[in-house]
């Protein structure tokens, strides 16, 4: 009697042990019960940003200005907006009308509306020139 005594209460602690392993393995591998996603937050839920702010992006150099009298089809494919397409219609606009006199002459150009107009008003213009000047 005392010999199982003796043995009733480490019999008693690995069963508690082995139930709690079993409860926590099961847990883990049940459907619709994550413990820890290594692959994003559960679906239905929104991602919490928990990284350090990213260090502020060094400034971008200023973009030179850009006359639309004398680019070259890779300059004006450079500015935003501007397409191989776009910049072969503003080159073939610029020739047939023997240049542009102001920059919002620009939007004159097919497909070249207020939109894509208002992102390049900046970085573009006209110089002035001779009148007897041709393009």
């Amino acid at each position: 009697m005392k010999r199982m005594q003796r043995l009733v209460f480490p019999a008693l602690a690995l069963c508690c042990l082995l139930l709690m392993g079993g409860w926590l393995l099961g847990r883990r591998s049940a459907p619709g019960v994550t413990l820890r996603s290594r692959s994003g937050p559960p679906a239905g839920t929104q991602a919490v940003d928990r990284s350090l702010p990213a260090a502020d992006p060094a400034p971008e150099a200023p973009q030179a200005r850009l006359d639309l009298n004398s680019a070259t089809l890779e300059e004006l494919m450079g500015l935003p907006g501007i397409g191989q397409a776009r910049a072969e219609r503003i080159l073939a606009y610029r020739s047939a009308h023997g240049g542009f006199r102001s920059a919002s002459e620009l939007m004159l150009v097919d497909g070249v509306g207020e939109a894509v107009y208002a992102g390049l008003r900046d970085l573009i213009y006209v110089e002035e020139r001779d009148e007897n000047t041709d393009y």
